[in-house]
Order: structure tokens, then sequence, then C-alpha cells
């Protein structure tokens, strides 16, 4: 697989920590140059210092100018792209009637319509190269939980718009399919990120294993080659596709 995504270019939303981070590095080893936005210069380039082949730029996918700028350093550097990931998302728990329109507005600017944009905007690039899009959505769009409302349909949304676009794109010879996590170690589920008491993220972490086939919490490492895979010419008819990478939680 890995020869097959050799010297590809490849842009990752979301590319300083978690998934995004790993899938950078995994995409770098491999031969790929990799360049990752995200809004933390500070954990930007501690992702970009682990490999000569990733590079950043500071950008929030929310705002249509960063966006912008993030695919015109692409062409300055690269000169094209191969392969997109539309990984860049925010998660919040907070039950229905304690819903914000702040909380409503982050989920679904950053993790849908940053999508929606940053895909818009690569359009161009990867009609050229007859590219590839990998959407992250999450296990939950499938299994929605209690106060996890707005962040699981706005998971949901990213399954439809990689349904959507599969079939629309196909005539450019752009693929497009979507990775769906289950539970992964990743920074989202610090105090900071869930804005709960660590005693309840420990609860929280405790309980959610056994809501897993495999009874373990999976890793980011776990969830890159699927996301590496799907941009490799190993998976070269698949299209519209959704791969859940969730210990045996059925998408």
């Amino acid at each position: 697989m890995n020869a097959s995504i050799n010297s590809q270019v490849v842009m990752i939303t979301g590319g300083s920590t978690g998934i995004g981070a790993a899938a950078a590095l995994s995409f770098a080893k491999a031969g790929s140059q990799v360049l990752t936005t995200g809004r933390n210069e500070a954990t930007l380039r501690e992702s970009a210092s682990r490999h000569e082949n990733i590079s950043y730029v500071v950008a929030d996918v929310s705002r249509s100018a960063d966006v912008a700028r993030s695919i015109d350093e692409v062409k300055r550097r690269y000169g094209r792209l191969d392969v997109l990931v539309n990984n860049a998302g925010v998660w919040g728990i907070a039950p229905l009637a304690y819903v914000t329109s702040e909380h409503i507005r982050e989920a679904f600017d950053i993790n849908v319509v940053g999508a929606i944009e940053t895909t818009r905007q690569a359009l161009p690039l990867l009609r050229e190269s007859k590219g590839v899009i990998v959407n992250v959505s999450s296990i939950a769009a499938d299994h929605p939980m209690p106060n996890m409302s707005v962040y699981s349909a706005s998971k949901a949304a990213i399954l439809a718009l990689t349904r959507a676009w599969a079939r629309e794109l196909a005539a450019d010879g752009i693929r497009v399919n979507a990775v769906s996590p289950g539970p992964v170690e990743t920074p989202i589920f610090s105090p900071e990120k869930l804005r709960m008491p660590a005693e309840q993220i420990a609860q929280m972490a405790e309980a959610i294993p056994q809501m897993i086939p495999m009874r373990r919490i999976g890793s980011v490492d776990e969830v890159a080659p699927v996301i590496l895979f799907l941009a490799s010419r190993a998976s070269s008819f698949v299209t519209g596709a959704q791969y859940a990478v969730a210990g045996g939680m059925e998408a």
C-alpha cells in the first residue's frame, strides 16, 4: 500500500493532534508530502516536527479566508493536491436542555461547514489529479447517544455529504469515502475539551469499553491506516463507502 501513496500531496485539516496527526505521520513515512491545518500553532509545529515531509498552516476551517489561504499554500508549495482528509472537528457533550446556540454553531461551522468549504475550494486541484477525499465522521452518527445529539447530527451530515459527493464527483474521477472511528484515545477526551470534571471523564472512560464488542478503546494508530488505505490505489474501486474503525460497533 505504501508504494501506491508514495509522492502524493496530502492536505489534512485538524492535523495537529489525535487522528489527524497520526494520519499525517503515516502519510509522511509512506513518502507523501503532507500539509496540515489547525488553529493551534504550537501543536501543529509539534506534529510537523515528527517528519520532514510534514508542513503546516495555522487556519480555522470555519473561516472561508483561512481555507483559501490553506489551498493557496498547497498550490504554492506543491502545485497539486492528490488527497484531502477532512478531519477537523469538535466534540461536546450537553443535554438538549443545556445546548446553547454557540455550541450548535461551533459544532456545525467546524464539523460540517468547514468540510464543505474546504472541499469546495480544493475541488479544482482534486479534479486535475483525479484525487481522493476522505471524510472523518464518527460511529456516533450511527449510534447517537443521549447528551450528544448536536455532535451526532453533525457527523451524520458528514456521511450524507460523503455519499452525495461520491455520486456527484465520480465523473471527475474523484473518489469520496468516510472513516467512522469509534471511541479512540485522543486529546478530545481532556477536561478542557469536554468541559466536564476529571472524575466524570474517568467514569465515562470506564463505562465506554463495555459498549464495544472488543471491550477496549481504540488508538489513533488504528485509524490512520484505514485513511491511508482509502487514499491509496488499493481502494481504487471504492467510493461512497463508510469504514467503521470501532472495535465491532456496527456502522
